[in-house]
């Protein structure tokens, strides 16, 4: 294979690159490895954004994520960003702010180079505690970029998920919201 073919290959196939060391961060590194994709995981979040060509920051809260990404902005120029994010209050019972703010919504303008899309965000963190509950919803997957929508949906089908196409951006609260009618962190329903 010439060196081109093989940049070539590399281009089809992205890599994925997951920032962050805590539970979620390390389950969706070693699902999406387990799934057969070439994977990028850890603190030295430089050198996974330089690494990868699909980002998904497991950090606390959007404004986290926002932090930790400021000073790579420009590596993330053209790739895809996925929010994981839910802006909700401490008691997981509403938002923290109003309606048309929080979650994919900030992250789109705080990164407007980067291909933002949005998923996980209707299941909560326990989700990714080991094997996956037969009880959890579909995921729903949104972006207003379709074709960074459609590569991360074929990324995801080789996981014990089933992902769905959520809608754009515009349905981000619509899906975080879903979130709240499940079972919460605290094992109990949240209303």
């Amino acid at each position: 294979m010439s060196q081109g073919q093989e940049q070539e290959q590399k281009n089809a196939t992205p890599t994925i690159g997951v920032l962050g060391t805590g539970g979620i961060a390390v389950a969706l590194a070693t699902m999406f490895a387990r799934a057969g994709h070439e994977v990028r995981f850890g603190g030295h979040y430089e050198e996974v954004v330089a690494e990868s060509s699909v980002v998904i920051p497991a950090v606390l809260g959007v404004q986290g994520a926002v932090q930790q990404l400021r000073p790579w902005r420009a590596g993330l120029r053209g790739k895809i960003l996925v929010d994981i994010t839910n802006p909700f209050t401490g008691g997981h019972v509403d938002f923290v702010g109003p309606w048309a703010t929080g979650g994919t919504t900030d992250l789109a303008a705080a990164f407007p180079e980067a291909r933002l899309v949005g998923a996980f965000k209707n299941v909560w963190w326990e989700t990714f505690d080991g094997t996956p509950d037969p009880f959890v919803p579909e995921i729903h997957v949104i972006s207003d970029d379709l074709a960074a929508k459609r590569t991360f949906l074929g990324l995801c089908a080789a996981t014990p998920f089933t992902c769905v196409d959520g809608g754009g951006v515009d349905q981000a609260r619509r899906v975080e919201r879903m979130a709240l009618r499940g079972v919460g962190s605290a094992g109990v329903f949240a209303a």
